[in-house]
């Protein structure tokens, strides 16, 4: 739902919270993303979502706990779960409240917008949280939802988005606001940090460490 540059903005202010050193943690925080890649049919798959009576697409983070948090807890797996929070605060700051209820063209206009605003805020983000360009390995833990041989693009689109940052980033946005896209980020962190302290306290309880 948000940007790539949004979500390493998350996995890096996280990493500065956790005092994580792994770039691993950063790779993670893309990966769900690599649905892109695989074909859009794959967003399900990668992002653990289920639609629920009224067509919404709920995250189904006990499967993901379950699968990927229980047992050996990788900081790869860690950022990939935070990039599904994020997602679903996305959703319901941004998409649920400005785009999903439009009429057909118009919601699709207004993607179309969201979309060319997302490149004109990389460079925003990524100079407003002083953001660094981390070498990012194409190597994870395996996972049955995703495409590792894929990972190589992804990195390359995330090395174009920080080349690239200051191409457009003093164009007018049509769609989004920059602080409103900057408190769903804050916002993004906060709930993240609250869901692994409570997965930590959980662990504990389970004797996991």
């Amino acid at each position: 739902m948000g940007s790539r540059i949004m979500h390493y903005c998350i996995s890096s202010l996280l990493s500065r919270c956790l005092d994580f050193h792994d770039s691993s943690f950063l790779l993670g925080g893309l990966a769900p993303d690599l649905h892109s890649y695989m074909g859009p049919s794959h967003y399900h798959l990668t992002h653990f979502s289920r639609r629920d009576e009224n067509g919404n697409t709920q995250t189904d983070y006990s499967a993901y706990i379950g699968k990927y948090l229980t047992g050996t807890m990788t900081s790869f797996h860690l950022g990939y779960f935070f990039h599904l929070i994020s997602d679903d605060i996305w959703k319901k700051e941004i998409y649920y409240k400005k785009v999903k209820g439009l009429p057909p063209e118009e919601r699709e206009e207004a993607l179309g917008k969201n979309y060319r605003d997302f490149w004109r805020l990389n460079g925003q983000i990524i100079d407003y949280h002083s953001l660094q360009l981390e070498t990012l390995r194409p190597l994870a833990p395996h996972m049955d939802e995703i495409d590792p041989g894929h990972f190589p693009q992804l990195i390359a689109a995330l090395h174009r988005d920080f080349e690239r940052k200051d191409e457009v980033d003093r164009e007018v946005l049509e769609f989004l606001d920059f602080w409103e896209v900057l408190a769903v980020i804050d916002q993004s962190v906060k709930s993240c940090l609250d869901a692994y302290y409570v997965l930590i306290a959980r662990r504990r309880e389970q004797g996991q460490l």
